[in-house]
C-alpha cells in the first residue's frame, strides 16, 4: 500500500515537471503570435509612412537646359506619391537636358530627361525660337504656384496658396508634382469675379497637417454662407451675375491624413470636380444647400476616388444641395458610401461603387446610400458589402434603375438589399442582390418591415408565403423580383 502511494506520488511530481518545462515554449509560442497578430495590424500603417528619396526641380528648368545642381534639390517625399521612374541623385543628370518645360516643385522623372541637347531652330521672318512642343502650364495661361512659396519641407503653404487666389481671379493656378502641406483650409469665393480653379499634376498631393478636432472641415472649401449676399457685392463693381464662370477641381490628390474632410462645396455656379483622389477623409465630398430658391449647386463630379478613415458617421458623398450630377466614383472605408439629407434631391448618380471596410467587422450598421430627401435617381450603382445596400425615407420616391447589391460574408445580423424607415415608396428597376455565401437567396421583397429594417432577402421558395406582407408594407405595385 505505501508502494502504491509512493508511486502515485512520484507520478505527480513528473507531470508537474513536464508541465513547466513545457511553458515556456508556449509563452514563446503566444507571443510570436501575438506579435505577428501586431505586425499584421500595423502593416498598413507602416506602408502608409515608407518614404523615399526624389530629385525636384527649385526654379523653372526651360527645354533643352542642361540641369544644374543649383536648381535642383533632393526632397523626402511619400512613396504612394511618387512616380515610379523619379530619380533620386543629381549624378543621374550629368550630361543630360531637360526634353520637356519642367515647372519649379516638378519631380525630375526619366521621361523629363534626355542624353542629345536639343536643336534650336529660328524663324527668320519672326526672329523667334521654335522648340519642341510640350505640354506648358504657362503656355495655357495658368498660373503656377511654386511662384508663390519657397517649398521647404514641411511649410504650411495654405496662405501662399490664399494668396495666390486673391491676386489671380479668374485664372487657373496650377500645381505641379510634390507635397503642399495645409494647416487650414483652401477658400475658393462663390464671386465669379473672385473665383479661380485648381489644376493639379498627377503626383501634386495637398496634405492635411496640425488641422484640430473637427474633421468635418473640408480641405477645399468652395463657396460662402450667402451666394447671393456675394453677388450682390461685386455687382458695386459692375459685375454681371448673369456672366458666371464655372469652377474647378482638377487631378492630384488631396490627402486628409485621418484629420480633415476632402472638398465642400456652398456656393458657385457650375462647379466640376474631375480626376482627384481623395484620402484619408472623413466626409470625401460635401455639396451644401446653395443660398438661392431651389438650393442648386449644379456641381458635376466624375472619374473621383474617395477612401475614408472607417470612422463613424462619415461619408463619401455628403449631399443637402440639388440638381447636381455624380458619375464614375469609388469610394471605401466610409460608413455611408452615399448619403443625401432631406434637402439633397434631384440629384443623378451613376455608377457609383462604394465598399465598406473596417466598419462592419464591428457590427456598425452601414449603408451603401441613403436618401432621406424627395428623391433622387440612381443608375446602375453597385452597394458593396454594407449592412444594407439601398436605404430610403418612407416619403422618398427615388429611382434605382440596374443598380445592385453583393455580400462576400455574413458580416451582420442581416443583409438588406433595398430598405425604407417607413412603407416603401420608390422605384426599382432592374435590380439584383447577391449573397456569395446563400446561393439560394435569387430573389427579394421589398418591404417596410418591422422595426425599419426594410427589405430582406428571401429564398426562392418562400416568396408565395410573403406576398400578403409585401402588399402590407409597400405602396409600389410590383415590387417582387425572380433572378
Amino acid at each position: 500500500m505505501k508502494n502504491k502511494k509512493n508511486y502515485f506520488a512520484l507520478r505527480k511530481i513528473v507531470c508537474i515537471l513536464i508541465c513547466l518545462s513545457m511553458m515556456p515554449w508556449a509563452v514563446s509560442l503566444t507571443s510570436c503570435n501575438s506579435a505577428e497578430d501586431t505586425q499584421t495590424r500595423e502593416a498598413p500603417k507602416q506602408s502608409e509612412e515608407q518614404y523615399a528619396l526624389a530629385l525636384r526641380a527649385i526654379d523653372d528648368i526651360d527645354i533643352g537646359d542642361a540641369f544644374d545642381e543649383d536648381r535642383l534639390e533632393i526632397v523626402r517625399v511619400r512613396t504612394d506619391a511618387l512616380p515610379a521612374d523619379t530619380c533620386s541623385s543629381i549624378a543621374e543628370l550629368d550630361g543630360k537636358y531637360a526634353l520637356s518645360r519642367i515647372c519649379g516643385g516638378d519631380f525630375i522623372t526619366a521621361e523629363k530627361i534626355t542624353d542629345q541637347k536639343i536643336d534650336q531652330t529660328v524663324d527668320e521672318e519672326k526672329n523667334e525660337v521654335t522648340e519642341p512642343e510640350a505640354v506648358d502650364p504657362y503656355a495655357l495661361g495658368y498660373v503656377v504656384i511654386t511662384k508663390y512659396l519657397s517649398f521647404v519641407e514641411g511649410e504650411d503653404c495654405a496662405l501662399a496658396i490664399q494668396k495666390a487666389i486673391e491676386e489671380n481671379p479668374s485664372r487657373t493656378i496650377y500645381f505641379p508634382d510634390g507635397n503642399y502641406m495645409i494647416k487650414s483650409p483652401i477658400i475658393i469665393p462663390a464671386d465669379p469675379s473672385k473665383s479661380v480653379s485648381l489644376r493639379l499634376s498627377n503626383q501634386a498631393v495637398i496634405t492635411a497637417s496640425d488641422w484640430g478636432e473637427d474633421k468635418t472641415k473640408a480641405m477645399i472649401q468652395i463657396g460662402c454662407e450667402n451666394e447671393n449676399e456675394a453677388q450682390s457685392e461685386s455687382a458695386n463693381d459692375g459685375f454681371d451675375p448673369l456672366e458666371e464662370r464655372s469652377i474647378s477641381v482638377m487631378g492630384g490628390c488631396l490627402y486628409g491624413s485621418g484629420l480633415a474632410s476632402g472638398i465642400a462645396v456652398g456656393g458657385g455656379k457650375d462647379t466640376y470636380i474631375y480626376n482627384v483622389s481623395i484620402k484619408r477623409v472623413y466626409n470625401g465630398i460635401h455639396i451644401k444647400r446653395a443660398e438661392n430658391e431651389l438650393g442648386a449647386t449644379c456641381v458635376d463630379v466624375d472619374n473621383v476616388n474617395i477612401t475614408g478613415m472607417e470612422a463613424i458617421g462619415s461619408a463619401g458623398v455628403l449631399v443637402e444641395g440639388t440638381y447636381n450630377n455624380f458619375s464614375n466614383m469609388r469610394i471605401a472605408s466610409t460608413n455611408y458610401g452615399v448619403l443625401c439629407t432631406k434637402t439633397g434631391s434631384n440629384n443623378t448618380f451613376r455608377n457609383i461603387h462604394p465598399l465598406v471596410v473596417g466598419l462592419n467587422r464591428e457590427n456598425v450598421h452601414t449603408v451603401g446610400f441613403w436618401d432621406k430627401s424627395e428623391g433622387n435617381v440612381f443608375d446602375v450603382c453597385y452597394s458593396d458589402q454594407f449592412s444594407t445596400g439601398f436605404l430610403v425615407e418612407e416619403n422618398t420616391r427615388s429611382v434605382f434603375s440596374g443598380c445592385f447589391c453583393f455580400w462576400y460574408s455574413e458580416r451582420n445580423d442581416y443583409h438588406v438589399g433595398y430598405g425604407a424607415t417607413g412603407k416603401f415608396n420608390s422605384i426599382i428597376s432592374a435590380g439584383k442582390v447577391y449573397h456569395r455565401q446563400s446561393v439560394s437567396f435569387d430573389a427579394y421583397l421589398c418591404i417596410g418591415a418591422e422595426g425599419g429594417q426594410g427589405v430582406v432577402l428571401y429564398p426562392t421558395n418562400s416568396i408565395n408565403s410573403h406576398i400578403d406582407m409585401l402588399k402590407q408594407h409597400c405602396r409600389t405595385e410590383i415590387i417582387v423580383f425572380i433572378l
